[in-house]
């Protein structure tokens, strides 16, 4: 119990992490709202740092360990439900916290038109579209968890968070835990199609890893077998 009591809490750290860089993306937004593209660009570069608390802090992100899900038994599940749990209540927590802090200033109505642009209407086009853009950034997750743990100089490592992070936030494409963040600042949970935005999201971003993933060890087992075929053919 202490086990799973310590997976929830690194997991608040997380969703509290992932909701500070959301924040800053709403900031840069806001006070560069007569220019958007720069606010956009801004909030690109500044968005990666809950990231990066995140990977250098050994917090416990979801989309951050669900590609490795096949790489563990089944007990891995069990792991992945309680991270899950703890980013509900990090993100919820620093939504909270946003919308008390900020509710007189303009940084709502930012959040307020973020999250508004993450809900879909329920159509067969605007859903697959949210869905393929949330296995790009499962994909783009993946990518930047695996920079942090395969290059060994510092800021190598930065660099492919920034880089990874930096272009799904500029994209557009929908994280889970940031979008609880976005829809708690904003508090959209009283519409219903929330809870299918962050389903169709939470699944996509899981696909996007997963599949990442099981494309390397294929592609890493592929090149061994060929090295190999080729040292029994020269020996």
């Amino acid at each position: 119990m202490k086990k799973h009591g310590k997976t929830v809490l690194f997991g608040i750290y997380a969703g509290m992490a992932i909701g500070f860089g959301g924040m800053l993306n709403i900031v840069a937004n806001t006070l560069l709202s007569s220019a958007p593209i720069w606010g956009r660009i801004l909030g690109s570069l500044l968005f990666p740092i809950g990231l990066t608390m995140v990977c250098f802090l050994s917090f416990n992100l979801f989309t951050g360990k669900i590609g490795y899900l096949f790489d563990n038994d089944k007990s891995y599940l069990l792991f992945l439900l309680f991270v899950y749990i703890g980013n509900i209540l990090g993100s919820l927590l620093m939504g909270a916290f946003c919308r008390v802090v900020f509710s007189e200033t303009a940084l709502m109505a930012t959040a307020n038109g973020i999250a508004n642009g993450k809900l879909f209407p329920l159509e067969f086009l605007p859903i697959i579209k949210f869905f393929a853009g949330s296995v790009l950034c499962g994909v783009l997750v993946y990518l930047a968890i695996l920079s942090y743990k395969e290059f060994k100089k510092v800021y190598l490592k930065i660099i492919g968070i920034f880089l990874a992070i930096g272009l799904f936030v500029f994209l557009k494409f929908d994280h889970c835990i940031a979008n609880m963040y976005y829809f708690a600042f904003a508090w959209t949970y009283g519409n219903g199609v929330t809870y299918l935005a962050l389903a169709v999201v939470t699944l996509g971003n899981s696909l996007g890893a997963i599949a990442l993933n099981e494309g390397i060890k294929a592609f890493k087992k592929l090149v061994k077998s060929k090295k190999e075929n080729n040292e029994q053919e020269s020996a």
